[in-house]
């Protein structure tokens, strides 16, 4: 198994410049002394926000962050993941949410994880869902009360709608996908850059990481679930959707999903 020196870590956005701001300078700090080289692709899905002089800034001083305009392609989150995959230049590849969800300091302990295992060509999966882990809201995993996450997502740009029925949509595919991820619509990967490319990014929006996972699975690549507590977004507005209505619009296919991709030929 190749030794993770080199990371490629992938952030597909939209209108994410506030998010970005923060987040780039705080994942090249805590990978620093993680990893011997690393770069950071920002695959922007036709940003309106400024996303691409913010970009051009941070490039001009560090060549090691990189900038994929998708301007004029139809919008598509595993088509972004899948150009700024084909596009890294390291054998390892991460990606995760650029809403400040996904903690800079929890990528860098699922590097160390991916170091850890003995398993050959594993798959890293920041889990939320698994001892340890927390979903949007928890202060501390086991002491934040209930009532305490609802007051917090009140509170915040996230929806307590989507908080849970992401919690039971996910205990749904585990238990049908033969339980082989708690978190299966994570969004936060390390895995080597071949494996992603030969498995592919398929789907649309929320089911793309539930197939590669589970594809993965049927492959024999081994899934390792690391803990992480999942943050509220920091700014602006999610883009799972935001009223009751729209989220069970997108969360009803979910239902299918698994009957449609058990019988995909790996």
């Amino acid at each position: 198994m190749p030794t993770l020196n080199q990371l490629s870590v992938v952030l597909p956005v939209l209108n994410e410049r506030e998010n970005l701001a923060e987040l780039i300078p705080e994942l090249s700090t805590a990978l620093s002394t993680s990893v011997d080289d690393l770069e950071i692709i920002v695959v922007d899905d036709s940003s309106t926000d400024g996303t691409e002089n913010l970009m051009e800034e941070f490039s001009r001083s560090d060549e090691r962050i990189r900038f994929i305009s998708r301007v004029g392609l139809s919008r598509s989150l595993p088509d972004s993941l899948s150009e700024g995959v084909r596009a890294a230049r390291f054998d390892h590849v991460a990606w995760m949410d650029a809403d400040g969800s996904m903690p800079p300091e929890s990528l860098r302990q699922l590097v160390s994880s991916y170091r850890a295992t003995t398993a050959s060509d594993p798959v890293i999966v920041g889990s939320r869902f698994v001892p340890g882990g927390g979903f949007k809201g928890v202060e501390v995993v086991g002491e934040t009360s209930f009532w305490q996450v609802v007051q917090n997502l009140r509170g915040s740009n996230d929806s307590f709608s989507a908080v849970v029925l992401s919690r039971i949509l996910n205990r749904y595919l585990w238990v049908i996908l033969d339980r082989c991820c708690r978190d299966l619509a994570s969004g936060f990967i390390i895995a080597q850059r071949d494996t992603v490319l030969q498995l592919g990014l398929r789907g649309s929006y929320g089911d793309y990481c539930v197939r590669f996972l589970y594809l993965a699975h049927r492959t024999a690549h081994p899934i390792v679930e690391v803990p992480y507590v999942c943050q509220l977004r920091r700014h602006g507005y999610s883009k799972t959707g935001t009223t009751l209505l729209g989220l069970l619009k997108r969360g009803i296919p979910y239902v299918l999903l698994p009957f449609r991709i058990r019988w995909t030929r790996p």
